[in-house]
């Protein structure tokens, strides 16, 4: 009797903090540190990135923020670095440590490429993206995220400014499944 009363207690307390952690009021700062692109339009390769993400919770389980999306790749002498700022809403569902969320962003990203040294040129474009994941929340302040997110928008001028052509040296970012990895930190009111 006394381990099912315990069992009770703790299942009480495991779920009043996994309620708090995405509260109206409470803030959220992360980074995705893994993000591997898989093109669905052609090309090939794949592409890590990083991106830093703040935001509040305007309501329960549902956070407004922004990233800021950084990318760069280099080979055989061309580079290409891109940064953003992107806007974002999420929703978390359920009350548990293991939350699932969805959600989606709209922003703009520059590009600026070079090639053997010299300023190939660089590009300013808008792009979107809807995502879905699991957070899995090890304690009342800190998850791990898994997601998947769909990209699309105007950005093809990466490839274009790097070798002239779409898919000549990464694949064509919009228009592409990333898995991401990452982790937030949740902050009290």
């Amino acid at each position: 009797m006394k381990s099912m009363f315990f069992v009770l207690i703790l299942f009480v307390l495991g779920f009043s903090t996994a309620m708090a952690q995405t509260e109206k009021g409470n803030r959220l700062m992360g980074v995705n540190v893994g993000n591997i692109t898989i093109p669905t339009s052609g090309g090939g390769g794949t592409i890590v990135s990083l991106q830093p993400t703040y935001g509040w919770f305007v309501a329960n389980n549902l956070v407004i923020g922004a990233g800021i999306p950084f990318f760069n790749v280099s080979s055989n002498g061309s580079r290409a670095t891109q940064i953003g700022l992107t806007p974002f809403l999420r929703y978390y569902v359920g009350p548990s440590q293991v939350k699932p969320f969805f959600g989606g962003s709209l922003g703009i990203v520059n590009t600026s490429a070079s090639s053997n040294g010299s300023n190939a040129g660089s590009s300013t474009d808008a792009l979107y993206s809807l995502t879905g994941g699991v957070a899995f929340f090890i304690n009342k302040s800190v998850s791990f995220d898994l997601g998947l997110t769909y990209t699309g928008g105007a950005t093809g001028s990466l490839n274009t400014l790097l070798a002239g052509s779409a898919n000549a040296l990464t694949p064509n970012i919009p228009k592409a499944l990333n898995l991401s990895l990452g982790f937030q930190v949740y902050f009290g009111k």
